[in-house]
């Protein structure tokens, strides 16, 4: 019973539709228990209305209980859309969930002609066009690209490009408490965190998260985190897309919530940089923080 229950509650959160348009999520049953002595969760990415998962992604998962024991678990069920996982509370106290050595497909970049492209699969040739009609003075001439291309295909790389290779990271953490509050984990200082200034089930409407983005220990300054709050099916004008916040100087973030509920927090570093002259990072970092909001 608890998988269908499950399968239904990840139908009650939100649709990506901003900068991120996808995001690695982890949605434990409940946030908060008297007594189970067990948990189940699911994992995936994503993509589509109501947050339901769209492509599942290969990981494990670290338990850390409340004692700063760190346990890892695998799926018990790998499905095409998303994990489904299990772990025992033996205490009483905060549970973190996070997945670990998660990576997406890697990337691959080109420096051409002083810019770096994007390169994809070549494709195989296609068949010649049949025999058009004539063009008149009529006919409407497609719309001439002038911008400057920022992909390449595989086989037009030149053979003395400088190539990059980028490895895609994904990274989804929850927090379950059972009995009373205890305190979370520190950050480790290694790759990207969300070192939590609030307790993450001790969250109530009006009230606020506080957290500092990290990467390796130093503060990430300026980087765009987004909000989205879950709405089932018989809500469909509730509004999901809550307004995005900026870390500060200090990589800090403060995110406010008018209302309960279950909330998706994500975010991607390095950001997108339009400017295709400068180098790529050779690590992105995708982010989802899922955490309940009560009254």
């Amino acid at each position: 019973m608890k998988h269908w229950f499950k399968i239904a509650l990840l139908t009650s959160l939100p649709v990506l539709s901003h900068a991120h348009t996808m995001s690695p999520f982890l949605l434990p049953e409940v946030f908060d228990t008297k007594a189970a002595q067990s948990i189940t969760f699911q994992s995936g990415i994503t993509i589509e209305k109501f947050f339901v998962a769209g492509n599942n992604f290969k990981t494990t998962y670290v338990i850390t209980e409340p004692d700063g024991q760190q346990k890892p678990i695998n799926a018990a069920a790998a499905l095409k859309r998303f994990n489904i996982a299990e772990f025992d509370l033996p205490k009483e106290g905060t549970y973190r969930i996070r997945t670990q050595d998660a990576v997406g497909n890697n990337g691959k970049y080109a420096l051409v002609d002083g810019r770096w492209l994007r390169v994809r699969p070549a494709r195989a040739p296609m068949q010649a066009p049949a025999d058009k009609p004539a063009e008149t003075a009529a006919t409407p001439k497609a719309p001439v690209n002038t911008q400057p291309p920022r992909v390449i295909a595989a086989d037009q790389v030149p053979e003395n490009a400088q190539t990059l290779e980028v490895t895609n990271h994904f990274i989804a953490e929850s927090y379950v408490t059972k009995g009373k509050p205890t305190a979370i984990p520190v950050p480790s200082k290694k790759g990207f965190e969300f070192k939590l200034l609030t307790h993450p089930n001790e969250l109530y409407a009006g009230e606020s998260l506080k957290a500092q983005v990290l990467m390796n220990g130093k503060p990430v300054p300026n980087l765009e985190v987004d909000v989205f709050k879950g709405a089932g099916s018989y809500e469909p004008n509730a509004k999901r897309e809550q307004p995005h916040v900026k870390t500060n100087a200090k990589g800090e973030v403060e995110i406010k919530f008018e209302q309960s509920g279950i909330y998706l927090i994500t975010t991607a570093y390095p950001e997108a940089n339009p400017d295709a002259t400068k180098k790529p990072a050779t690590e992105n970092f995708t982010y989802g923080l899922t955490v309940e909001v009560t009254e």
